[in-house]
């Protein structure tokens, strides 16, 4: 009987016979390298250890060829999880991003081209735990003269990490799998039942407590040799997001609420944000905020960072995201007029709230510090021919930034706003094609004072609680995220109340960490997907011009309607119909609905 899981060793061996890393030929013979070859040299165990952070470059991004992971970049992204969010709207037609959002997502895991969410973080993750338990496997035998005490730790703990990365980003997709630790031969049994989220969350945490315990130091940032290996910030940043995923209600039982996950959550958090009072690696960035995504060797905001050689705005990466027609690109991601309702005041009010004294034809006025940041809006400064000029959202007269309403065209923008965030400042294929760093974390240190904020809220029902023994309540959390751009605190009149504070911190991660790929994982985990999504159509703005408007401009709500399905069966992906089918897998049940 062919085993469940011979996809995951099939998977495995095409990648340990055609892996350039760490599998070299010997020259003399032609021969291949035996394993005790690969734990005699230095240079092939830590050429293992690479593997594990080649299997991480789908997370922003995916190859846009099929010739190896390094020639990703942050772009040709068909599948991309901010347009399954609503985040942003792409109208033209893309095989997996139509898939996913008009609900069709058996063939979404079916489709293989630039599907980084449904298709590669599948085999990826898989591959990272293959090789993390092949590492874990042999890394004790390494003797002193071929490593280190400490270079040694620094892999074993590299190979905790990505075991315990690779069954998060499985299971907050597809549910929980089988817990391997241990090294993969023909022989091994591998029909093992699914597990519970609580075994499954305690696994991860396990593999996260002893990455930190290996881990030799806190971060790698700025190290001339080291930097962009992994510390024990990386590992304790993983478990609070896990912990975090794992205490919402989608993965809870009876999908309820889970004070013991939600106290661990708390903790986990509160673990890295006081190592970062007292670390020059770790913290909140207080410069410039776009630093953080666009500096060549990161910020203290990347607890978990991620680092690319630059990349020019003519490449294949970016004209497929967040590069616009007008500038050279192709896509134009737009962000939706939802998204740009939920940037606050000034002074903390809610737009909808009737104290705010937000203006519907004046609406770019005295809004949240990050909306100047993150969005680029009519009229709003940027660098595309010349220095400051502004771009043109127009709609009548036709603005050389946008697209027709609900036209045909696409490439510009679709509903009044473009991406700023993800770009540099002059950066674009027409006039300023230069090199330029982006380096988004795939965490960073406002996410785990968000998760504090979130965790303390959800443990003890008080926005005003902390952690015992702990300096920093959650509502301190929230206003240390915003005030650091320069945002007000938390309005008073929010932070008395669980419920109430609870709406003001998921509004506070989808404006924090927008266009990170991380809000479709939130609507998920907090189990209002369906709600956001099924069958709703998201809105831009028509921007006409109008002599007797404030403006002189006149600003008009409108629908762009796109098929949009969320229904209870989503919230776990499908298995590949071809894997369930293929093999035999007693133990392997399709997820429900599907």
């Amino acid at each position: 009987m062919m085993k469940y899981n011979y996809i995951l060793l099939i998977l495995s061996i095409v990648i340990l016979v055609g892996c350039e890393d760490y599998l070299d030929r010997r020259d003399e013979n032609s021969s291949f390298l035996t394993e005790e070859d690969i734990w005699r040299d230095k240079n092939k165990i830590n050429g293992m250890a690479f593997r594990l952070y080649d299997t991480m470059e789908w997370f922003f991004e995916t190859r846009y060829d099929y010739n190896g992971r390094q020639s990703a970049g942050g772009g040709k992204n068909y599948g991309n999880s901010c347009q399954f969010s609503g985040e942003v709207l792409n109208t033209r037609s893309v095989g997996p991003n139509d898939k996913v959002i008009r609900g069709d997502w058996v063939g979404a895991v079916n489709d293989q081209f630039a599907n980084p969410d449904f298709q590669m973080a599948w085999e990826d993750m898989w591959e990272a735990v293959y090789v993390s338990n092949s590492i874990l496997y042999g890394i004790d035998d390494v003797t002193s003269d071929v490593m280190t005490k400490e270079e040694k730790n620094q892999v074993k703990g590299e190979a905790f990490l990505f075991r315990a990365l690779g069954y998060h980003e499985l299971s907050k997709r597809w549910g929980t799998m089988p817990y391997i630790k241990e090294k993969i031969f023909p022989e091994t049994e591998l029909n093992l039942p699914r597990p519970t989220y609580k075994q499954q969350i305690t696994d991860i945490v396990a593999d996260c407590d002893s990455a930190i315990a290996y881990l030799p130091k806190v971060s790698y940032l700025n190290d001339p040799v080291m930097m962009g290996r992994m510390g024990k910030a990386a590992a304790m940043a993983l478990k609070s997001r896990a912990l975090t995923t794992a205490a919402s209600p989608n993965y809870t039982v009876n999908n309820e609420s889970d004070t013991e996950l939600w106290e661990k959550a708390a903790q986990a958090a509160w673990d890295l944000i006081k190592l970062s009072e007292t670390s020059d690696k770790v913290g909140l960035y207080q410069g410039d905020y776009n630093n953080i995504f666009h500096t060549e060797p990161g910020t203290i905001e990347g607890v978990w960072p991620r680092y690319y050689e630059p990349s020019r705005p003519s490449s294949n990466l970016y004209m497929h995201s967040w590069l616009w027609i007008n500038i050279g690109g192709y896509a134009g991601l737009s962000p939706t007029q939802e998204l740009i309702d939920l940037y606050e005041t000034a002074d903390g009010w809610p737009i909808t709230d009737s104290r705010s004294g937000y203006d519907d034809q004046n609406p770019y006025e005295n809004r949240d510090p990050r909306f100047y940041k993150n969005i680029l809006y009519h009229g709003s400064t940027w660098s595309k021919f010349s220095e400051n000029e502004t771009i043109d959202m127009r709609t009548d007269p036709l603005g050389v930034d946008r697209t027709t309403p609900n036209g045909a065209d696409f490439g510009n923008s679709k509903t009044g706003y473009l991406v700023r965030k993800m770009l540099p400042d002059k950066w674009n294929s027409k006039k300023y094609n230069d090199s330029k760093y982006i380096n988004a974390p795939y965490i960073r240190m406002a996410e785990i004072y968000l998760n504090y904020a979130e965790a303390v809220n959800e443990a003890y029902k008080n926005p005003n609680a902390a952690v015992p023994g702990a300096s920093l309540t959650a509502v301190g959390a929230l206003n240390a995220v915003r005030n650091r751009v320069g945002m007000a605190d938390v309005r008073p009149e929010f932070t008395t109340d669980y419920a109430v504070f609870q709406e003001r911190v998921r509004n506070e991660f989808q404006v924090e960490l927008c266009f990170e790929y991380h809000i479709w994982f939130d609507l998920i985990r907090w189990r209002i997907a369906h709600e956001k999504l099924d069958n709703y159509n998201f809105h831009g703005v028509k921007i006409i011009d109008d002599a007797s408007a404030p403006t002189g401009v006149r600003f008009e709500r409108f629908e762009i309607p796109i098929e949009r399905r969320f229904e209870e069966k989503h919230y776990r992906y499908p298995l590949r119909l071809g894997d369930l089918q293929i093999f035999e897998l007693p133990e392997m049940k399709q997820n429900p609905g599907w």
